[in-house]
């Protein structure tokens, strides 16, 4: 299972365990082989970049994952505009030398697929969602979770030290 920390700002921070990472890297690896795609960004629904593969030296891989995030939330409403109950699990942009494929991975996480219009539509969907069963797997696990830790430090005695860290280095 994620986990998440709410942050002073109100905004949220995921967590996720070494395994899981390891996973998502693995992944995203074998989706990029597969699919000959030229980049691939998996990132939480906020816009933050979690981990990419692929060429993305020329890309601006923070900036393309934050416009990804809006994409959901401006089609998300155009969903419910046009009556539909759940937003839209997948997004497609056809350009001249490229495409963006974009889909859920569950609620709170998405893949963004880049890849030459050289390569079809339905290769990339058919294993982009395996991809995302994989991750959606991996996302849930609990097994790799440090049980119990939480209840070491409450959460006052937590704020308070970090508080106090923070004042020592000013």
């Amino acid at each position: 299972m994620v986990q998440t920390r709410k942050l002073k700002d109100g905004s949220r921070q995921i967590i996720l365990n070494g395994k899981q990472y390891d996973v998502i890297t693995k992944v995203l690896s074998e989706l990029a082989t597969k699919t000959k795609a030229s980049a691939i960004l998996f990132a939480d629904m906020s816009g933050q970049l979690i981990s990419q593969r692929g060429n993305t030296d020329n890309m601006n891989t923070t900036v393309l994952s934050a416009l990804a995030a809006s994409d959901f939330a401006a089609t998300s409403e155009m969903a419910k505009l046009v009556g539909e109950e759940a937003k839209f699990k997948l997004l497609f942009h056809e350009g001249e030398k490229r495409n963006v494929y974009l889909s859920n991975v569950g609620d709170n996480f998405f893949l963004v697929v880049v890849f030459d219009v050289s390569v079809t539509l339905g290769l990339i969907r058919i294993y982009t969602k395996k991809a995302i069963e994989d991750l959606v797997t991996v996302l849930e696990d609990t097994s790799g979770d440090q049980a119990g830790d939480d209840n070491i430090i409450d959460s006052d005695f937590s704020t308070l030290l970090g508080d106090a860290l923070d004042d020592t280095f000013k």
